[in-house]
């Protein structure tokens, strides 16, 4: 909690009601109690108030007014906004006026609410989200001082059900189709605590100042995210990458350790994140994460067939396509998909200068895909290779590529044999052309 801490809360309840049924299930209750405690755990609770056209729930009144929130009638005439102007209307008035409260509390995933968490924190106030993974804007979480998933608070992710994305069907309709969660892969936490370490000046620092350090860096990092109860256990967990003290004051410190060969060899978390850095330094961002594969076939089928997209267009439209139809998929990593498929030659660019202008930077000259490039799947593979070629270069050979650990980088997790099998024949075929040359 934080010493003299105001909190306001502002809920978008036609949001989370139906964000959490999409993801938890059409039966599953907000738990009000949870999002309170979170709350309280910030600060005093100055005001709390849920917004929507309460004539459509006339049941959940009861429960709301009993737990001291103020109901707010927005009515459903005016329009499917109308509560979420009035959110932006109250929230800006609140600081018109001048008040006490330092933290805005903001229950929704809605990206339309954007530009006032900027508005908000132009004006001195932290603002921490809420909303359900999945369903959240990544405009919204990245405009938060911090974001917490609602999800990963009250559910463990093996009753969380996908929520729903638009997909087109044969007679031109549209129907939603269920799609995987949004991935939190332990590593993204970990290249993040080792980014800020390596960031900071001095050797120990305070882990309560290391977490808002973090935070900064990514609003949506949370402990609870990995499954750790407490920030202190998700730092236990990590003894590879720091060692942890207490100073004098019985406070918690820490700090980068020296890992050594045989430790990075021996933890998969460890062995994945040098192969992080491998591709770091050589200009490849990646996060690992199960939406990979089908981001680079979005690639494929907005270029085949189309010669007049620049890379810097081609990432765009993808990006707009994962945005309106599938929000869960992090804009991270589409660009990143990009920079993989540019760095493992997948393109071919337009040589011809007369084209373009002498300042025009390559990404922005028109591409096509590579000649032995006819299929999703062939692209995919001809990158996925070209990434492990790498990685058995900087090795010192294809064969010291760990293939488990492989398989969590180009495609989130370890899903069977299959895979492993499948990640075995790129490294074959990365030796076979070896040996030809």
């Amino acid at each position: 909690m934080t010493d003299n801490a105001q909190v306001a809360i502002f809920i978008d309840y036609d949001n989370i009601e139906i964000s959490v049924a999409d993801v938890l299930g059409k039966n599953t209750d907000v738990d009000w109690s949870e999002i309170l405690e979170t709350a309280t755990r910030i600060g005093r609770i100055a005001l709390r108030r849920a917004y929507a056209d309460w004539a459509i729930y006339p049941d959940r009144q009861r429960e709301l007014l009993g737990r001291g929130i103020e109901l707010v009638h927005v009515s459903s005439k005016r329009g499917k906004n109308a509560a979420d102007i009035r959110i932006v209307m109250d929230a800006l008035d609140m600081i018109h006026r001048g008040t006490s409260v330092s933290h805005i509390m903001l229950i929704s995933g809605d990206g339309d609410f954007t530009e006032l968490v900027h508005r908000l924190r132009a004006d001195g106030k932290t603002v921490i989200g809420m909303g359900v993974s999945g369903t959240s804007a990544e405009y919204l979480v990245n405009a938060c001082d911090e974001f917490i998933y609602y999800d990963k608070l009250v559910a463990p992710p093996a009753q969380a059900k996908a929520p729903k994305q638009v997909k087109p069907v044969k007679n031109g309709k549209e129907e939603p189709t269920p799609q995987p969660l949004a991935s939190f892969d332990i590593s993204e936490a970990r290249q993040l605590l080792r980014k800020v370490l390596q960031s900071e000046e001095d050797e120990w620092v305070l882990a309560a100042g290391l977490k808002q350090i973090m935070l900064r860096f990514s609003p949506s990092f949370n402990e609870r995210n990995y499954n750790f109860k407490s920030f202190k256990e998700f730092l236990a967990a990590q003894t590879d990458i720091v060692e942890v003290r207490l100073n004098e004051n019985q406070q918690i410190e820490v700090r980068l350790a020296e890992e050594s060969e045989q430790v990075v060899s021996q933890v998969p978390d460890a062995l994945l994140d040098r192969y992080l850095q491998i591709l770091a330094s050589q200009k490849i961002r990646m996060t690992p994460n199960e939406f990979r594969p089908a981001v680079i076939f979005k690639f494929h089928e907005f270029l085949k067939g189309n010669s007049d997209l620049t890379l810097t267009q081609l990432k765009d439209r993808v990006q707009a396509h994962f945005e309106a139809n599938a929000p869960h998929v992090k804009m991270q990593y589409i660009t990143e998909a990009a920079h993989q498929l540019f760095h493992t030659y997948c393109f071919n660019f337009d040589q011809e200068d007369s084209n373009y202008d002498a300042d025009v930077r390559l990404w922005d000259k028109k591409v096509s895909l590579g000649a032995d490039i006819n299929r999703a799947t062939e692209l995919l593979d001809t990158c996925d290779r070209g990434l492990l070629q790498k990685l058995g270069k900087a090795l010192g050979s294809p064969d010291k590529v760990n293939k488990e650990v492989a398989a969590r980088l180009l495609y989130g997790s370890l899903r069977g044999q299959g895979m492993l099998e499948h990640v075995a024949d790129l490294i074959g075929e990365i030796k076979e052309q070896k040996e030809k040359k």
